[in-house]
């Protein structure tokens, strides 16, 4: 029998980056730059671009400005110098933060009052891996890639969903006993809505940043299975087999050690 072992916090906090951006209201009155008009739409072009980059696989890296100073517009050219070579993985977009036709990108991202000019790179997922706030270069830009499960749990994240990380290739052990302790405690009505499995394979070269982090060994021999919860904390780690009863048992103790009124685990 595999029991319940605590994790390094700081070893997923570095991989789950959490955005926190200023709410405060716009105050610039500064005009669009050439090629933005400005002017209402029925949709968010921003968001648009959001779903066409999704579907071609693609990250979106997003220029939030507000004015046309100096800064603004040195950092717009080492944003296009930047985006010229990543054309393979990535569309770009410039948008006016006071856009009336942009509010609803502005309100799901948390656009307002943040520092600017601002980059925003999004996973094809749809969840923000970088921000960028007023001064960066282009190898900072080049570092905003991460691993696709990355994103994935990023994503999860972001929706406020507990996460099932289960880290299995077909050379481990007990991959059948973990999924079922697994996909009981995810059919389990009162998790079921709030409650993601993220299949992670150790023999994936391209997910390897991510297990270093998470200090899972690529060469596990048996499967791992980890909790994860809002606001991207590591809760728990199974080795081997795992029941729904040890999942529970993990999410209740975590959810014991919060204040009278928090709601990270609801």
């Amino acid at each position: 029998m595999f029991g319940t072992l605590r994790m390094n916090r700081s070893a997923m906090l570095t991989s789950l980056v959490v955005l926190s951006l200023s709410i405060a209201a716009l105050t610039s009155t500064a005009a669009p730059m050439a090629g933005e008009t400005g002017v209402a739409a029925a949709a968010s072009p921003g968001i648009a671009a959001i779903e066409k980059a999704a579907k071609a696989n693609k990250y979106l890296f997003i220029f939030f400005y507000t004015g046309q100073d100096s800064q603004t517009a040195a950092m717009n050219g080492v944003f296009q110098a930047a985006m010229a070579k990543m054309t393979d993985r990535a569309d770009s977009l410039a948008i006016y933060a006071a856009d009336p036709a942009e509010k609803a990108i502005i309100d799901k991202f948390a656009i307002r009052g943040a520092p600017m000019p601002l980059v925003l790179a999004i996973a094809p997922t749809g969840a923000p891996t970088k921000a960028f706030p007023k001064q960066f270069d282009e190898e900072q830009l080049q570092k905003a890639f991460v691993t696709p499960c990355t994103a994935k749990c990023m994503k999860a994240i972001m929706d406020r969903h507990t996460i099932l990380l289960c880290v299995q290739s077909g050379k481990t052990q007990f991959n059948e006993e973990a999924m079922q302790g697994v996909k009981a405690f995810k059919d389990d009505p009162q998790y079921t809505k709030g409650t993601e499995i993220v299949m992670l394979n150790p023999t994936d070269k391209a997910e390897q940043p991510f297990l270093k982090a998470l200090q899972v060994d690529s060469r596990t021999t048996s499967a791992v299975t980890l909790l994860v919860m809002p606001p991207g904390a590591p809760v728990a780690r199974f080795a081997g087999a795992v029941t729904k009863e040890q999942i529970e048992a993990a999410v209740k103790a975590a959810a014991s050690g919060c204040g009278p009124n928090c709601s990270c685990h609801h």
